[in-house]
């Protein structure tokens, strides 16, 4: 494990991990759940703060967030899952990489799924997720007023994820979900400078100015609307990522 190789390592102001552990901590004897644990972890991944090629020994992870061993397995399992890590047999569970290559497959996939959603979405409306989606998007302005990066991404994702299931292609939505996370993944470890990302417009506008454009009556005009949001993102965050869009 990076740095002290334990909990109170990880010390990246970003993340704050510590402080980020005591505030899930259940009052159960069991300790912290296998959700709870693959977000501390899931969230290390992504800021880097476990790198990829790392193994995850399960009882030396247990021992650092007090929890028992099989609520690990049960948390890496679920990243293993999400791509995150890879469980090797007999060697271990290893952090993983997403490539250039991968993140911008994974951007085409997206696309192609998401620009089907935008002009359903132009016809149909969003129905019954209306209430859902207008809570995301609550909360997105709360996690962007704290200055929190990693919430932020992780309501991005809900939001496009329940996009899919109101365009009634719901059986999509984990792929979705999958691809952006790993674009997500990629973008956040180039960040050198996440402050910028605070001075710039709320995150949760950004997102109701992209509905005001999905539910206009134009289904091309929405399919346009959501690849430029997400050029817009790419090209403040990965530029590298971004030149495979236009390229």
């Amino acid at each position: 494990m990076s740095d002290a190789g334990n909990v109170e390592g990880w010390s990246v102001a970003m993340l704050d991990v510590p402080e980020w552990v005591g505030r899930h901590v259940d009052g159960t004897a069991g300790g912290l759940k296998a959700d709870r644990v693959r977000d501390i972890l899931r969230r290390a991944i992504l800021f880097r703060v476990l790198s990829p090629g790392e193994q995850l020994a399960e009882q030396a992870l247990a021992n650092e967030l007090g929890c028992s061993q099989s609520t690990v397995r049960e948390a890496l399992l679920r990243l293993s899952d999400d791509g995150l890590v890879e469980r090797r047999g007999y060697r271990g569970t290893f952090v993983t990489e997403t490539t250039l290559d991968e993140a911008a497959e994974m951007l085409r996939v997206r696309l192609s799924i998401e620009q089907t959603v935008a002009r359903r979405l132009a016809v149909t409306g969003l129905g019954a997720t209306t209430t859902r989606i207008e809570a995301v998007l609550r909360q997105m302005d709360e996690a962007h007023g704290q200055g929190d990066l990693d919430r932020c991404s992780v309501l991005d994702r809900q939001f496009h994820a329940a996009l899919a299931e109101a365009a009634g292609m719901g059986l999509l939505r984990p792929l979705v979900s999958r691809c952006a996370l790993h674009i997500h993944r990629f973008t956040l470890m180039n960040v050198t400078s996440p402050e910028d990302f605070y001075r710039e417009a709320g995150l949760g506008d950004e997102h109701r100015a992209l509905l005001a454009i999905l539910l206009g009556p134009d289904p091309e005009a929405a399919a346009r609307g959501i690849r430029q949001h997400v050029e817009v993102v790419l090209e403040r965050w990965a530029p590298p990522l971004h030149r495979t869009m236009v390229g």
